[in-house]
């Protein structure tokens, strides 16, 4: 089980983020982030190295699960590349 990071779009710029671990009510959460890569930097920073592997999602959509360090060290091109998972599952739909 990994725990999962669910990224939320409040407006333009504007993002929070929860960290949770199975089914778990306690949950990390921060807010008021300007973007997705932000969000995914600021989670691998409080997740540390306690956990190698996040499953991720964007407002309940599963994205899959990714290695904590390219969250942190990688950053841009994971959110660009969950970015462009988006739209192809939008233009599916």
């Amino acid at each position: 089980m990994y725990p999962q990071v669910d990224i939320q779009k409040i407006r333009e710029r504007y993002f929070n983020y929860s960290v949770s671990i199975g089914k778990s009510d306690k949950r990390y959460a921060r807010q008021g982030l300007r973007s997705i890569a932000e969000c995914l930097h600021d989670a691998a920073t409080a997740l540390g190295h306690h956990f190698p592997i996040v499953a991720l999602s964007y407002e309940g959509r599963a994205l899959g699960c990714y290695h904590v360090a390219n969250m942190e060290h990688k950053t841009v091109a994971l959110a660009d590349t969950l970015l462009a998972k988006l739209a192809r599952a939008e233009t599916a739909a």
